[in-house]
């Protein structure tokens, strides 16, 4: 078994010798004379990656290339967010270890601070860039030109490694994406490619950043072309899988970062327990529009109130502190609260209370104008509601249902399609988690009872609804 550092430049030169001996098949023919069709033809000894045409191959391999590239960005900015964690506290890891480490007057103070430092980069650093301000890969890809200015990237992605390191509660999957995208746009603008091809690779860089960040490249693939692009057509799909494979390949096999979720096993104990997955897809379709809502209003509230962002960023940094003096698991990201619901018993008031502590801490965090994503927080929120439904389900059937742990993982998926309106990324994306066929069954129900119920709710707009809007056109840099 050649190890996975040997299969990645393997791939890519494999597909760069199938170019060159297209190309010296295609000169040789020609030079004897032979018409420019018969030239313009594979032979019929080569592979069939030859079958393909020019164009393609080179960007697939520049899709590799992103995936590659993308996946390492990715690295670098976990990196960033471990460096300043030691700077913090001195150890990196859990943020809500970290916060459970500190003193009370810090976890108030810690958030604030961030969000405040976050604020300046984007004020003082950001605002003061001259060129083309677009970051926003979605707009880029749906209602762009594929054009993603890197110094604002950049800009950016600092300001949400201080946000996330200093305890904001805001998923940084949305930096890392970001970065992955800027890196393809780039390699797309060098190659000079024209705007259908650049906002294509830009959907690839796209792919790789998600499939590095949650360990799962056909959920990834799906992500960017059932929301972003609108299209499963091979002709879309093709570059995405293979920078979604390489990036998972770089990040997981390659640079050894295990999985974020430590999902056990899942056992359905009844055909007819069914029934109650599908009545927790209808209360997921009916908190989806809650957290939105919430994340809207806060938005609009901060808004409005009479002060820089850089004010705005730290009172939303001081909110989350002020709320993590009582409850430290508002921190972060939540990767570990969701472990550890996961594998340990909880208290239904505990499970009620950080959901909702979490919900309102993600809503300051986001509504003041912290970079960063609500990806991460979705999922935290579908597991608690999960896991508080399972809880619930257990007290009434103690032998006849599954564990909490069961319709915590389920829940996870039903949130995230009523809130993104994609069902076939979240049953794929909770899926890839597990790896375990038993959970298919429940997860489809649920999570296209979640989806259903929330198209109810006419009037609140899907999570990413803003991001696929036009804009005005920006300068070039």
């Amino acid at each position: 078994l050649a190890p996975v550092w040997l299969l990645i430049p393997l791939i890519l030169g494999l597909l760069a010798v199938s170019l060159l001996r297209r190309k010296a098949g295609m000169a040789a023919t020609t030079s004897l004379g032979a018409p420019a069709e018969s030239a313009a033809l594979p032979s019929r000894r080569v592979s069939f990656l030859l079958a393909l045409k020019e164009g393609d191959l080179v960007f697939l391999l520049l899709a590799a290339l992103a995936g590659l590239l993308g996946a390492l960005v990715t690295v670098l900015f976990r990196e960033g967010i471990r460096g300043l964690e030691w700077l913090l506290v001195g150890h990196s890891g859990s943020l809500v270890l970290m916060a459970l480490g500190l003193p009370p007057w810090q976890r108030l103070v810690w958030p604030a601070v961030g969000g405040l430092i976050a604020g300046l980069i984007l004020e003082q650093i950001g605002a003061r860039l001259r060129g083309r301000k677009t970051t926003d890969y979605m707009e880029a890809v749906a209602v762009g030109d594929g054009w993603i200015s890197i110094r604002q990237s950049l800009v950016k992605s600092a300001s949400s490694m201080v946000t996330v390191a200093f305890g904001g509660s805001i998923g940084r999957e949305g930096a890392m994406v970001q970065l992955a995208a800027m890196v393809a746009s780039t390699l797309g603008r060098i190659a000079r490619f024209p705007r259908d091809r650049l906002r294509l690779l830009v959907a690839s860089g796209a792919a790789a950043g998600l499939a590095a960040a949650y360990n799962a490249p056909i959920a990834a693939t799906l992500f960017v072309a059932e929301i972003v692009l609108g299209s499963i057509a091979i002709q879309h799909i093709g570059p995405l899988i293979v920078a979604a494979v390489i990036a998972n390949l770089t990040v997981h096999n390659l640079m050894g970062y295990a999985p974020l979720y430590e999902i056990p096993a899942f056992s359905l104990v009844s055909d007819w327990e069914l029934g109650f997955y599908l009545a927790l897809g209808v209360i997921a379709g009916h908190t989806a529009p809650i957290f939105l809502g919430l994340l809207e209003h806060s938005h609009r509230a901060f808004a409005r109130l009479p002060m820089p962002l850089t004010g705005r960023m730290a009172l939303g940094g001081l909110i989350v502190g002020a709320i993590s003096v009582y409850e430290p698991a508002v921190w972060g990201n939540g990767y570990s609260v969701i472990n550890t619901v996961f594998h340990q018993p909880w208290a239904w008031q505990a499970l009620l209370t950080v959901m909702a502590l979490k919900m309102i801490a993600t809503a300051a965090t986001y509504g003041s104008g912290a970079v960063g994503g609500a990806f991460t927080p979705t999922l935290f929120v579908g597991a608690l509601l999960g896991a508080l439904f399972g809880t619930a389900v257990q007290a009434i059937l103690p032998v006849g249902a599954g564990p909490p742990s069961a319709y915590a993982v389920v829940g996870m998926g039903a949130m995230l399609a009523a809130t993104t309106h994609a069902p076939l990324m979240s049953i794929l994306m909770v899926f890839e988690m597990t790896m375990d066929y038993q959970i298919v069954l429940p997860l489809m129900l649920a999570v296209v009872a979640a989806h259903y119920t929330m198209l109810r709710y006419s009037d609140v707009a899907p999570m990413y609804a803003e991001s696929l809007l036009p804009r005005q056109p920006e300068a070039r840099n």
